[in-house]
């Protein structure tokens, strides 16, 4: 293996190539650090300390299919360069708490389509609400009895994600969200103008760094098929939405009515959760 490597790294740099994930030049005395990436424990008793702690036998059979594909076999150089070193052992850190507990029987080799690409991300993901998506996705796929869970697809959708929008997911998980938008209308020519879209309450738990966006989350999580919004049916019991419709008339019964719309109606929706948003909740979302 080391052999391959290096014939891979010399057919492909020639004399000097600049890589960007240490800011150096690559040298000749680079290509033996090249070569330890075929060696997975020496690296894990790099990056773990000890190949004793809990989860980390674990954590070298769940990634034994992954390790040496894509821009994992960097992961020695990619240590040279501090950020990429702090970044990538806490999130293998995080990683091992996941499957510190499984026994390492119940481990399985995480698919390759799954695993690759989060692995290549360990390096310098940092946002903590996409780093947790991906590493429950990641041992979700290491795991005999919940691998079927880690559908390959979910990578690319956790790439679409903001990190407000992957802590508003949490908010979808329990149950359907009821949500009120508002319109002002004319019945007599039987014309409106919405001036409310969605509305609906955050739970205290959940803080987003910009509410504002929160009918753009939402029109993106639809857009990725985590969820579908339907307007006109309401969820039970009708009571959840009268605060919300409260709130509505409050917010405007100071604004003085237009005459092309002096009427203002609250219409009732719900946001559900598709199967194969489901599927993605219980892989990704704790």
């Amino acid at each position: 293996m080391p052999h391959k490597i290096l014939w891979f790294f010399m057919g492909s740099i020639l004399h000097r190539v600049t890589f960007i994930f240490t800011g150096a030049y690559m040298t000749p005395e680079l290509l033996p650090v090249l070569a330890e990436a075929a060696k997975l424990p020496e690296l894990l008793k790099e990056i773990y300390g000890d190949l004793a702690k809990p989860g980390v036998v674990q954590v070298g059979k769940a990634l034994s299919s992954v390790f040496g594909l894509g821009n994992t076999i960097l992961w020695p150089v990619q240590l040279l360069n501090e950020r990429v070193r702090i970044a990538l052992e806490a999130n293998l850190e995080r990683y091992r708490q996941k499957l510190a507990d499984i026994p390492p029987e119940k481990i399985v080799p995480v698919p390759p389509e799954v695993g690759v690409p989060i692995a290549e991300k360990l390096a310098y993901i940092q946002d903590v609400e996409l780093k947790e998506l991906y590493l429950n996705l990641l041992a979700k796929g290491s795991i005999l009895e919940s691998q079927s869970q880690a559908h390959p697809s979910f990578v690319n959708v956790i790439n679409n994600l903001s990190p407000d929008e992957g802590v508003l997911l949490k908010q979808f998980k329990a149950a359907p969200q009821p949500f009120v938008f508002a319109r002002l209308s004319n019945p007599a020519t039987n014309y409106w103008m919405e001036i409310v879209e969605m509305s609906f309450p955050i739970l205290p738990a959940i803080h987003l760094a910009f509410p504002q966006n929160l009918v753009a989350y939402v029109s993106n999580l639809e857009g990725l098929g985590l969820v579908k919004v339907i307007r006109n049916e309401q969820v039970v019991p009708e009571s959840v939405y009268l605060p919300m419709e409260e709130a509505i008339r409050t917010l405007y019964k100071d604004i003085t009515p237009i005459p092309e719309y002096p009427e203002l109606t609250c219409s009732r929706g719900r946001i559900n959760v598709t199967s194969f948003g489901r599927l993605f909740l219980n892989a990704c979302v704790e």
